[in-house]
């Protein structure tokens, strides 16, 4: 009768273990206010092409859009 008791608990214990570690990894990741993300443009032909301003390409002068 004793094993079956350590059995339960054991169980319990691990269910309730299993359930903080599940939870803790469905939290959305912290994110910075939206007024401090700076904006960053690529060249959709040149990927390395990366500013913080909207402008043209410095390798083939195509417009740069906006990196997401």
């Amino acid at each position: 009768m004793k094993t079956t008791g350590k059995l339960v608990a054991i169980s319990a214990f691990t269910f309730i273990l299993l359930a903080v570690i599940g939870m803790s990894g469905c939290s959305q990741p912290a994110q910075e206010p939206s007024g401090s993300q700076s904006k960053q443009y690529t060249c959709p032909m040149h990927p390395d092409v990366v500013q913080d301003k909207p402008g043209k390409c410095p390798k083939c002068g195509m417009e740069l859009v906006e990196k997401h």
